[in-house]
């Protein structure tokens, strides 16, 4: 009976977890909608491709890669990337994920800023 109850409970959690995700990622492309919102989704887009090219190729060696994720964040005013996030979680994704959120970007418009980037090589 504990076990059924913690399948349950992992069910629900997972489905909170997506959720969510796709929230944040709704959230992001409002912001995106503005001015602002484009140009600071820009400077961001441009500063991570140096890195995604080099996640995507020490991926591509291992065969360990799809070539497309999303991932949504929030920057702060300091330009931190806070609660970091991918889908689908690969070797890849991860390999971007862990180098945004640690890096610095430049500051954006206000604190808390949403971006999500939506990423798709083909190899």
């Amino acid at each position: 009976m504990k076990l059924l109850w913690l399948l349950i409970l992992l069910v629900f959690s997972i489905a909170v977890c997506a959720e969510n995700f796709d929230a944040r990622i709704l959230f992001a492309e409002a912001a995106i909608q503005s001015e602002e919102g484009k140009k600071y989704e820009k400077l961001v887009r441009e500063s991570a491709w140096d890195v995604d090219r080099e996640c995507f190729q020490a991926s591509t060696k291992i065969r360990a890669t799809s070539g497309y994720y999303q991932l949504v964040a929030t920057i702060d005013l300091d330009g931190k990337a806070k609660m970091v996030e991918v889908r689908p979680i690969n070797h890849y994704s991860s390999c971007e994920a862990i180098w945004f959120a640690n890096n610095r970007f430049p500051n954006p418009p206000r604190d808390s800023w949403p971006i999500r980037l939506e990423v798709n090589i083909q190899p």
